[in-house]
């Protein structure tokens, strides 16, 4: 449904349009976007993005690239914009309030998870150009965003016990646990030591005193105790290493950036399965989480189609 735009936003829309230049080198702000009765600024919209810009402008990139990548930066944010002008228009609509105390609260949670006094905060907020009033305002409407998106989105997802046990069954191998390596190794650098080594290892040695003995790595004093593994958290060139090893058997020696290695393969330990009981809490969370992501997206998408949206980039 498109809406009207009321006679008051046409004649902000006119005044911003026409107002004089202080200097002729001074730039005129001017509208963006129209989102019902609101308006965003390309002075508001400049403020958001300008933290990214100067990282972006500071990366290095091309002339072509970083126009590209500037000018995606400004689009996604001016929509981020248009979706908190909607969101805030919701929260005039259903009249939701946050309290001093609920301000002070959440000032005080930042100081001290920041480790500032009051001092410090205001501090930072001139740097910023920002006064405290300015600031308990933005934490205001900090605050309200999320007890809407709990009224209207949140508080409408249920996730069923029949929701979890599907999921479970469908990612059964994801909690079937995986295999697990316990390997050692020895790390030498200079070859003459290395024929020695590998006639000791043909003898039989026990590895871990010859780790002792010949390894230049950290641990050497534990006999080349590397800890467990995944598999898939190896080298490729370690995984082909170990693959045919059985436990108690140790690779040929392996050149590496580091110098001549052999890992050692002390034991393989059993996947331990993880059951519904044990996986519910994680599971639950996790099937919210996309619910809330997938009906959120659904009903900001729901707001923009009835609103009047324009954008002027």
């Amino acid at each position: 449904m498109i809406r009207t735009i009321s006679l008051g936003l046409a004649l902000i829309c006119t005044v911003l349009f026409t107002l004089p230049a202080v200097g002729t080198a001074e730039m005129v702000d001017r509208i963006v976007a129209i989102v019902n009765d609101d308006i965003i600024t390309l002075m508001e919209l400049n403020k958001a993005i300008r933290p990214y810009a100067q990282k972006i402008e500071s990366a290095g990139y091309s002339g072509e690239k970083k126009t590209e990548i500037l000018f995606k930066l400004r689009t996604d944010m001016l929509s981020r914009l248009v979706d908190r002008k909607l969101t805030d228009q919701e929260v005039k609509k259903l009249r939701m309030t946050v309290t001093d105390k609920e301000v002070d609260a959440a000032i005080e949670r930042l100081k001290q998870a920041q480790m500032m006094t009051q001092e410090d905060l205001e501090a930072a907020l001139e740097h910023d150009g920002l006064d405290f009033a300015e600031y308990r305002e933005k934490i205001r409407q900090e605050i309200l965003r999320p007890k809407l998106i709990n009224y209207s989105v949140k508080s409408k997802v249920i996730v069923t016990d029949g929701d979890i046990r599907a999921y479970y069954e469908k990612h059964a191998a994801e909690y079937a646990g995986v295999k697990e390596y316990h390997l050692f190794n020895i790390l030498v650098t200079m070859e003459d030591r290395l024929e020695s080594l590998k006639a000791r290892l043909a003898d039989g040695e026990d590895f871990k005193a010859l780790a002792r003995e010949f390894s230049e790595a950290p641990n050497a004093g534990d006999g080349g105790d590397l800890g467990e593994f995944r598999m898939e958290t190896l080298s490729d060139q370690l995984k082909a290493a170990i693959a045919g090893l059985k436990e108690g058997e140790h690779t040929d020696v392996i050149p590496t950036h580091q110098g001549y290695q052999v890992f050692f393969l002390e034991s393989v330990l059993a996947p331990q399965a993880r059951t519904l009981e044990q996986v519910k809490d994680e599971i639950t969370k996790r099937l919210y989480d996309e619910i809330v992501e997938e009906k959120f997206s659904t009903w900001i998408e729901s707001l923009r189609e009835k609103s009047y949206i324009k954008t002027m980039l």
